[in-house]
């Protein structure tokens, strides 16, 4: 039996505007430079997916001046430091992210992973020694500014540290705020003030970190972003106490995906993926990064993880089903664009729409989740006039198609009662409108 569809009506208002947006991107291990052979596959990255947003960690642990702990605090030694810096590891990370700079990125510096025993309380696991951890951190930054000169502001200190080992140490919310403390003193003695922390990155989805952080206000200037992670549903209003608490410092989340790990559902994967980008969007997330950009060993958790949004093979790397799915958020919705509210009554499909400063470009996305095909009727109201004669393109992923182009569409459609963006939409599909 042939499926008849339905209709769906949905109205996109360009002055009703949520939260601007900062981009989108991935989380990517520095390891895998390997003497710029990654070039490829970041280009692939940036100009295809259309990553903007690149957190970094290079060493993947944050044990790197005593991964043994065996030399104690002299292995924070400047000349052992600059050894290390200078050393094939750091190196490589430092050339990826010149790279990155010399495109127009500026990626987010991060730490993750366990930190040298003797750093820790006597359970081996609870970061104890504060002072001496941002002696480390701080070497760090100096020498990617100084030595290195690298353009970035972002500073992500520490990893789930609700959780703990391997992600990274036990801190309390109250010890990862003296963190903060230490480290604003230390680079404000540096003359390094424009540092700014994505924080608080924990494993657990809720507003324990912040509101320790938000007590002192002494820190809290040197927040630049509030970071969070997601591999799970979370509810309306779970985003909202966190947007709330945010005010007017960006919501990131820093880490989202899905741990599926068999590699044999991947479609399932790209669709889960998919509809967590859509609540945090909604949400009123200013950014997203995926774990990961491509299948890799990890170090911090010592542990090869099939993630990404790239296959790994032999000297190759191959967008799956997921990178497609992002792609449709990722590459239509630019930097600065803004969300606006799009209005349907229907409940069995999702849309989000964006549009410029200007109201002269749109992206509209879509997802059905239903069982029969939708025809869907989309009129932009409050854009500048000349947008109503101009063509989008229909882009669209199912469990058969990757991100392929379906054509272009009249903005403004001549067939009553489908008098708007005129496009059919199948059962389980992502579909993107978009103008650029």
């Amino acid at each position: 039996m042939t499926d008849p569809g339905r209709k769906v009506n949905i109205v996109v208002h360009a002055d009703h505007v949520a939260q601007t947006i900062d981009g989108f991107g991935v989380n990517i291990n520095a390891r895998y430079w390997n003497d710029g052979k990654l070039i490829p596959t970041l280009d692939l990255l940036r100009t295809d997916l259309g990553a903007t947003l690149y957190r970094v960690d290079i060493w993947g642990k944050s044990n790197w001046p005593d991964p043994y702990s065996t030399l104690g605090p002299v292995a924070l030694e400047p000349d052992r430091l600059a050894r290390l810096y200078c050393g094939p590891v750091f190196r490589g990370g430092w050339e990826m992210m010149r790279y990155l700079n010399a495109n127009g990125i500026e990626p987010y510096l991060t730490c993750s992973g366990v930190v040298p025993a003797w750093m820790c309380a006597a359970d081996g696991v609870t970061l104890s020694d504060l002072e001496r951890f941002c002696d480390m951190l701080v070497s760090l930054l100096v020498w990617a500014r100084r030595e290195e000169g690298l353009r970035f502001t972002l500073f992500g200190p520490l990893n789930e540290t609700d959780i703990g080992p391997p992600e990274g140490p036990f801190v309390s919310p109250e010890a990862y705020t003296r963190v903060l403390a230490l480290l604003d003193r230390k680079l404000n003695a540096l003359g390094l003030d424009d540092i700014r922390f994505v924080v608080a990155e924990q494993a657990r989805f809720d507003a324990t970190y912040m509101r320790a952080i938000l007590a002192e206000p002494a820190v809290l200037r040197r927040v630049g972003v509030w970071g969070l992670h997601c591999y799970s549903e979370y509810t309306p209003e779970q985003f909202r106490e966190v947007r709330e608490l945010a005010g007017a410092t960006p919501l990131w989340m820093t880490e989202y995906g899905d741990l599926e790990q068999s590699g044999e559902r991947e479609w399932y994967v790209a669709w889960v993926m998919t509809h967590r980008l859509f609540d945090l969007l909604e949400g009123g997330f200013h950014g997203a990064l995926v774990w990961d950009a491509f299948d890799n060993y990890h170090d911090h958790d010592e542990a090869w993880t099939i993630y990404g949004l790239l296959r790994t093979g032999l000297r190759a790397y191959t967008p799956k089903h997921r990178y497609y799915a992002a792609k449709q958020i990722f590459h239509f919705v630019l930097p600065g664009f803004v969300r606006v509210a799009a209005v349907t009554a229907d409940q069995g499909i999702r849309v989000l729409a964006f549009t410029d400063s200007e109201r002269r470009r749109v992206t509209v996305a879509a997802m059905n989740a239903g069982t029969e095909t939708v025809h869907l009727n989309v009129e932009l109201r409050g854009f500048l006039p000349e947008l109503q004669h101009e063509r989008v393109t229909y882009y669209r992923t199912t469990a058969t198609e990757r991100c392929h182009t379906i054509g272009t569409i009249p903005v403004q459609g001549g067939n009553w009662p489908f008098r708007g963006i005129d496009a059919s939409l199948p059962p389980y599909s992502i579909g993107t409108f978009a103008t650029i």
